[in-house]
């Protein structure tokens, strides 16, 4: 049987009033690839839930984080009423999405939370000291007031990381992106150009979405990866 752990939580932090970041503390243990998810079980009015969360931290860290978006569900609305030092019940690190090595340029595909897979996997090569030829992130997302771990994001670009900010609904001042991601502004920041690993990652509809996109683009499917949150098998939203 896959070993279960009983974890305190050591950090709470909002990114806006709907995105809440937790940190737990990792157990002696426990180990996972970034890029992976785990599963959280939580006590709710409706009996224990369980759900699954990619890791938004790296493997070096010493502390296991996710980031997700709260809902009227009765598992998020558990979750939105721990404390710190509470103990939460984590499962084991499972999934396949990965870095591959020997890859030099890469384009993410990115919505909203669906950013930690991402985080995960580039804070970990980077600490590697990994630098790319071009690793391309096309992030998505509502509105300028919640675009997770964009500083981090920003930061690495020494390492070859290069971030494109797509905001849906931006302030009048914005000289971005704007609306959604369409094959046109992957074409106009070179994200389609050969030789690329492209991952998507996020909510179900903006995969398919992005797919969709990388179709219209050529992306041959033996050059994509992803994960849909809220699905069998993948992390949750």
């Amino acid at each position: 049987m896959a070993a279960e752990f009983h974890v305190p939580i050591i950090a709470l932090d909002r990114c806006d009033s709907e995105v809440v970041t937790a940190k737990l503390e990792r157990p002696d243990g426990y180990q996972f690839r970034a890029g992976q998810w785990f599963r959280v079980t939580l006590d709710t009015p409706e009996g224990p839930q369980t759900r699954t969360f990619s890791h938004a931290a790296a493997p070096a860290d010493n502390w296991i984080e996710f980031t997700t978006r709260l809902s009227s569900s009765p598992f998020k609305q558990a979750l939105e009423t721990l404390s710190l030092g509470d103990l939460v019940q984590i499962g084991p690190a499972g999934g396949r999405l990965s870095l591959p090595q020997g890859v030099d340029a890469f384009t993410f595909l990115v919505g909203g939370v669906g950013i930690t897979p991402i985080r995960s996997m580039l804070r970990d090569a980077v600490s590697a000291g990994r630098v790319f030829g071009d690793a391309l992130v096309i992030y998505g997302n509502r509105d300028a007031s919640c675009e997770k771990y964009l500083d981090e994001l920003l930061s690495m670009d020494k390492a070859g990381v290069r971030v494109v900010r797509v905001l849906e609904h931006p302030e009048g001042n914005w000289s971005g992106e704007r609306g959604f991601v369409t094959a046109d502004l992957v074409r106009r920041h070179g994200g389609d150009r050969p030789e690329r690993v492209f991952i998507v990652a996020g909510p179900p509809v903006m995969v398919e979405a992005m797919l969709r996109v990388l179709d219209e683009l050529g992306v041959s499917k033996d050059a994509i990866r992803f994960e849909s949150f809220g699905t069998i098998g993948a992390a949750a939203s």
